[in-house]
């Protein structure tokens, strides 16, 4: 019998996992002692729970690839990225460098790799205090945008419109940027590549906390198809392609941010993984790809996406509940949604007494809704119905 294919899965979940144990392979788990998942150990042929920058972890991975080679190395969690790039490199598995997976890790390198390279003007600098961010603007323009040069769902992101509003955001273990507030509506684009050619497999349409001042950059919701002309969904394509190319991603999945400014799209960042929030979910749903299955087919059968079959669907929606901050007093109407047509899944994990924080970043959500539609608004609309049929009553 034919031995299995071996893959090294970094930073596990459930959904990789998964992929790949139904193309036959066996997994070797790379997770860190605190952050490993329970369910994922058991069903892995091998883990290694150790941090990523432990020193024996490549020499321990190199001498089991001697013996049983490796056919990939996976992740698709946020820290398991530069990690699963420099294992593949020492293995001499086909990957993304570290190099390349790192511009898009670090904001700021992102920025002056699209500078030097021609495709970006957008300038960016490392602000430290006050007066590095006002020095910024003087040279710039307000509006100015600060946020963390690693940081990710929407933490600690902060816009001065005037010299008298700014303020250092919180200290913490990472530097801060500053760059120029881009107008327009946001997007992201879920893509996936294979040795340099690039399928755009659905552009999303996002909802943020606008009715915050403080917090207004907080993702609130998506949907899949975003609401475009063709024109700008060409412009958008094109864009995508074109930067995937001078940033050096050239095979997997990629999740590109951007804003479609009056002069046409701009990048805000990207990452070299599926999006967050159930946006693979909203994109099967909706096209009938699935990012997953795209990965792990390529990575280890070099299969390229292909058309799928017509889905029931044609769009799909999330949106997350942001209800006001305090306790929890009471729940209304959240059983009557269950099971309706058209709600894939709703999710209120609230009950009488828990505590609702501020909504200051993505991991400050209480619950959200998720529906399937026929077109974008339909899907949207029946995510409004649902969360204005539910109360959150708080005291």
């Amino acid at each position: 019998m034919k031995n299995p294919r071996q893959v090294v899965v970094v930073g596990g979940g459930p959904g990789l996992c998964d992929r790949v144990r139904l193309l036959g392979a066996d997994i070797t788990l790379v997770d860190t002692p605190t952050g490993y998942d329970e369910a994922l150990v058991a069903t892995a042929r091998r883990n290694v729970l150790t941090d990523y920058d432990d020193p024996s972890l490549i020499p321990m991975l190199s001498a089991i690839h001697r013996d049983t080679p490796f056919s990939a190395v996976l992740s698709l969690t946020e820290h398991g990225l530069i990690p699963a790039a420099r294992i593949a490199e020492a293995l001499g598995v086909p990957g993304l460098s570290p190099e390349v997976v790192g511009r898009t890790r670090d904001k700021f390198a992102m920025r002056t790799w699209l500078r030097d390279k021609a495709f970006s003007a957008v300038p960016c600098a490392v602000v430290r205090d006050v007066a590095d961010i006002r020095d910024f603007a003087a040279e710039h323009g307000y509006p100015v945008i600060v946020k963390p040069r690693h940081g990710r769902g929407s933490e600690h992101v902060s816009c001065f419109r005037r010299a008298e509003e700014v303020v250092m955001p919180p200290l913490t273990a990472d530097e801060y940027i500053a760059e120029p507030f881009l107008s327009g509506p946001e997007f992201s684009v879920e893509a996936f590549s294979c040795a340099g050619e690039h399928h755009v497999v659905a552009i999303t349409g996002k909802f943020t906390h606008d009715d915050d001042p403080a917090n207004p950059f907080v993702e609130i919701g998506h949907v899949v198809p975003a609401p475009l002309e063709p024109a700008d969904s060409a412009a958008i394509v094109a864009y995508v392609s074109e930067f995937l190319d001078v940033m050096g991603i050239m095979d997997g999945c990629s999740h590109t941010e951007l804003r479609l400014t009056p002069s046409g799209p701009e990048v805000i960042e990207t990452h070299t993984r599926v999006g967050g929030d159930s946006i693979p979910t909203l994109v099967r749903q909706a096209t009938g790809h699935d990012l997953l299955d795209l990965l792990v087919q390529w990575s280890l059968d070099g299969v390229r996406p292909q058309e799928p079959a017509l889905t029931v669907a044609g769009a799909a929606a999330i949106r997350f509940f942001a209800p006001p901050p305090g306790t929890v007093t009471g729940i209304s109407g959240a059983q009557r949604w269950q099971g309706l047509p058209g709600v894939l899944k709703f999710h209120l994990p609230l009950k009488a007494g828990d505590l609702i924080p501020q909504i200051r970043d993505s991991h400050t959500r209480v619950g959200y809704v998720l529906t399937t539609a026929p077109t974008a608004a339909q899907a949207i609309e029946l995510c409004r119905d649902v969360m204005s049929g539910v109360h959150i009553d708080v005291g």
